[in-house]
């Protein structure tokens, strides 16, 4: 029982590690899309 407590903790871990990088990488796009416009609207 232990071990399968421990697995599930872990599995959930890594959810919300995927979580946070799939965040990070939408935010990249986004940030890149905006400085994009801007140097088009402004440049």
């Amino acid at each position: 029982m232990g071990k399968n407590k421990k697995a599930n903790h872990s599995k959930r871990e890594e959810e919300k590690a995927n979580k946070i990088v799939k965040g990070i990488f939408i935010a990249l796009i986004v940030l890149a899309l905006i400085t994009m416009v801007g140097y088009a609207v402004y440049g």
